[in-house]
């Protein structure tokens, strides 16, 4: 019996315990920042606190006797939550702060990834003088994303043609970035608008050597065919055969190196890398590029990959914590994955706080094994109420794409209250639109 423990309550942290309670002789163990009615049920025992508070959670650890911890948020690796819990002889499947720095500093990121020339790194200045970056935006013809530095939630990168107008709201916006202290680094990182299609490659790293994971295509936009505020993610897709319907098998072993180079570059800087890495690529004509690193699961991305893992994932977490990657373990159903987040009516600009929800467990499980992933979310007196972010996710599973979309489309329909959902995630249309641009671009290209 091996105890372990999960830190966090949101939707991808519930997909963790779920992939930790299938395995043999794993005992879990939960502290989370609000009471996620799905984790809850899958742990021995659990506690509602800071997650960020390292301290408290190495504390509460110890007294719980952990042995094994896995953490869901990027805040928890800046605040040093890893740090404090390998001090205490946790093994931990998670980058200590200097590692996960490659997600909460974009600048750095960027700047390991140019000093150690690592492919798909595109034209970009980190900066804190708004002068600077208006110059660079200029020196680019105005085609651009604006990133602040530091994190903000998945929700703070504005590009050129989407968020922002041209170059005059980017340089506009860069200059508050800096003036708001946006992501709380005091700095922008301005970077070449890239063409393309993003998708998203997530791996288990030992310290040297990596493993990867099916890819997957997140959808960011609030609103049917890609429309409206960007968000956390409003749902993702995988395929059966772990590849993507617009991807090539060479261009994601193009990512499956550059992330290899990544950890060799970090493990060089003396911060070397264990956990879950998060690639965001974009697929252009000309390569594939680095949108941005993460320093642990994607959520939703998260919930489409762990359901399909065959293998010990509390064994695959010590394994990692100890340094070594048990590969055999690493086994993914071939099947494809749909997942949709039902968030509430507002979402993101106003979301609605505190109103009630009903989900129907019993019907979404008869609907070809479909799981719900309970996101943000708190269980008082016997009610679900929405705390004002993604609410709950649905994910099914299929031979291929288009039956995993039918029945988590059916699965929403079982879950009540004043959300929405992007009906369109994994549908045959929106994936022929994604075929369609890729090949545009490549032809553009002579590709």
């Amino acid at each position: 019996m091996v105890r372990v423990l999960l830190v966090g309550s949101g939707g991808r942290e519930h997909a963790m315990a779920d992939a930790l309670a299938r395995a043999d002789g794993c005992e879990l163990y939960s502290f989370m920042s609000a009471r996620n009615p799905g984790i809850m049920r899958l742990s021995e025992e659990w506690a509602v606190g800071d997650i960020c508070d390292a301290v408290s959670v190495a504390k509460w650890a110890q007294t719980r006797k952990v042995e094994v911890a896995v953490i869901g948020p990027d805040a928890a690796f800046e605040k040093g939550v890893v740090d404090e819990l390998e001090k205490n002889e946790v093994l931990v499947c998670g980058p200590s702060r200097a590692a996960a720095r490659i997600e909460w500093d974009k600048s750095f990121a960027r700047e390991l990834m140019r000093k150690n020339k690592i492919a798909g790194c595109p034209k970009f200045l980190a900066t804190g003088d708004a002068r600077e970056a208006a110059d660079f935006i200029d020196e680019l013809g105005g085609a651009v994303a604006i990133k602040p530095a530091g994190l903000t939630g998945g929700k703070g990168v504005k590009v050129t043609g989407k968020q922002l107008r041209d170059g005059e709201e980017a340089k506009r916006y860069a200059a508050e970035v800096i003036s708001a202290n946006i992501g709380k680094l005091g700095s922008v990182v301005v970077e070449e608008k890239l063409e393309g299609e993003e998708f998203t490659l997530q791996a288990f790293v030992d310290g040297r050597g990596l493993a990867g994971m099916p890819l997957v295509q997140d959808h960011k936009l609030a609103l049917e065919g890609d429309k409206g505020a960007n968000t956390g993610g409003m749902g993702s897709y995988s395929d059966a055969n772990h590849l993507l319907p617009f991807l090539s098998e060479r261009e994601r072993d193009e990512a499956l190196d550059i992330m290899r180079s990544t950890v060799s570059a970090l493990a060089k800087a003396g911060a070397p890398y264990r956990g879950i890495l998060y690639g965001q690529f974009m697929a252009t004509a000309r390569g594939v590029k680095v949108i941005e690193f993460n320093s642990r699961f994607g959520d939703p991305e998260a919930m489409n990959v762990l359901p399909l893992l065959e293998g010990d994932f509390a064994g695959i977490a010590a394994g990692i914590g100890e340094g070594r990657l048990a590969r055999g373990e690493m086994r993914f159903a071939q099947k494809a994955s749909v997942c949709k987040y039902l968030v509430p009516e507002g979402y993101p600009e106003k979301p609605l706080k505190g109103e009630p929800i009903e989900v129907n467990e019993d019907a979404i499980g008869r609907n070809g094994g479909c799981r719900i992933f309970y996101a943000s979310v708190d269980e008082r007196e016997g009610k679900l109420l929405m705390l004002g972010s993604r609410t709950v996710a649905l994910v099914g599973q299929g031979d291929n794409i288009e039956e995993a979309e039918r029945r988590t489309e059916r699965a929403c329909s079982h879950v009540t209250g004043k959300l929405f959902h992007r009906r369109d995630i994994g549908t045959a249309e929106l994936i022929k639109k994604r075929i369609a641009h890729m090949d545009a671009l490549r032809r553009k290209d002579g590709g």
